[in-house]
């Protein structure tokens, strides 16, 4: 294959672009951008920064990659987005470099749909979908597999764990744990996502204790901590409810809890 940019591209002196990859019309390409093997860059795309794009990604019309990050303590520092390889970019996402130091990370077979916006600093693992409009801040970080319905909000620094499930219109602003179903505006957690494990080949064995793990924490009168150590002494510890366990004491936001405080989600209540 040889590498095909439209006449009305605009491409960079030090741009590194591979000679398989794909430019369409009227992309704007930074200098310091590097793109892989059979990529493709759909019209009006704008790269920039030190972004590096992988190969066999389709990045779709109007997408904007690497542009300044949306802080204001943002300096102008040299950072910069990478992207894995065979992910999927559709139109007018947006995903920003990162601030003060480092990257903007997506993993591999990622589908990041329409409207997308991925803030400075946040890491996506691989196998991320995130349907359209689904908008997170500052350095969120999104495990392996997880999917995410139409217009959900992140809040800044929250973790959504491997192979959770979020339903549409929902907001986070505490963890959300893996192997989980949550939903709602002040998310709660629904179920477990035994059709994701299914497909993620999770043993009916493990996704029977992750079942029961999340029973002993939501579905009991145990604080967190209590929950945890009967989980430890009372179920299998598998990699995975180790994967739980850990998720759960490393939070610095707080998990998903249990009941609501009185008032909570009340009109009035800060986002």
């Amino acid at each position: 294959m040889t590498m095909t940019i439209h006449r009305t591209a605009i491409i960079a002196d030090g741009a590194q672009i591979h000679e398989s990859a794909d430019i369409g019309p009227y992309a704007v390409i930074g200098p310091n951008v590097k793109i892989g093997a059979r990529t493709k860059v759909g019209a009006h795309a704008i790269i920039d920064g030190l972004t590096t794009i992988g190969e066999d990604c389709h990045l779709f019309a109007g997408v904007s990659i690497g542009l300044e990050p949306q802080d204001l303590g943002y300096k102008g520092e040299q950072t910069g987005v990478l992207i894995g390889d065979r992910t999927v970019i559709r139109e007018y996402s947006t995903i920003h470099r990162a601030t003060k130091e480092g990257f903007t990370e997506i993993g591999n077979d990622c589908f990041l749909m329409n409207y997308t916006h991925v803030a400075h600093n946040c890491r996506l693992g691989n196998g991320v979908i995130l349907a359209n409009g689904v908008m997170m801040a500052g350095y969120v970080q999104i495990g392996d597999n997880v999917v995410m319905s139409g217009n959900i909000i992140i809040h800044q620094f929250v973790r959504v764990g491997r192979l959770a499930m979020v339903s549409g219109m929902s907001g986070a602003r505490v963890d959300i744990p893996p192997f989980s179903t949550t939903s709602g505006r002040r998310i709660r957690v629904r179920g477990v996502n035994s059709i994701g494990m299914k497909r993620g080949k999770v043993s009916l064995e493990v996704r029977s204790a992750i079942k029961e793990a999340y029973r002993i924490i939501y579905r009991t009168e145990l604080n967190i901590t209590q929950a945890l150590e009967k989980i430890e002494q009372e179920i299998k510890l598998h990699p995975e409810i180790q994967e739980i366990l850990e998720f759960y004491r490393s939070s610095k936001r707080g998990v998903i809890p249990r009941n609501e405080p009185e008032g909570y989600g009340e009109e009035g209540e800060d986002a």
